[in-house]
């Protein structure tokens, strides 16, 4: 798993469509896969918890990575003002690629459509899978 710190950006690309995520500068509450630009809505601030769980804060708004329902097949990411804490655990078969899940459940983060390069494609959650390289995340330090 690549070297993730606490309080530093990062732009977070998924394995299988080369997109990151990104906090949609049209209602700055969607997450989706979006080509990169390199914005402030695509940059998130890691931080770590004292239990070692994770947070994620869009540097653009200052809000969290967070699920508004359940933790589910098919829940939409959103931003929140309230901050979440994530876990973070290298993916089995790509050492550079992380999976992001609901702490303590199999459900992780998804670009959904088994990993749609479009623009637009929900950020979700759903149960892990291998080899799933659209649960797979990159970080790339800003």
């Amino acid at each position: 798993m690549a070297q993730i710190e606490s309080n530093t950006r990062y732009i977070i690309r998924n394995k299988k469509a080369g997109t990151v995520i990104d906090l949609s500068g049209s209602d700055n509450h969607s997450v989706l896969g979006w080509n990169r630009h390199g914005g402030e809505n695509q940059q998130w601030e890691l931080i770590q918890e004292n239990d070692g769980q994770w947070e994620f804060k869009n540097v653009a708004t200052g809000k969290y990575l967070k699920f508004d329902g359940e933790a589910k097949d098919g829940e939409p990411l959103i931003a929140s003002d309230e901050p979440y804490g994530w876990d973070i655990w290298p993916d089995e078969q790509d050492p550079s690629g992380v999976r992001i899940c609901v702490h303590n459940t199999r459900q992780v983060v998804d670009l959904s459509d088994h990993g749609n390069p479009a623009n637009g494609t929900p950020v979700t959650l759903w149960w892990g899978w291998q080899p799933g390289e659209n649960q797979v995340w990159i970080f790339e330090r800003v």
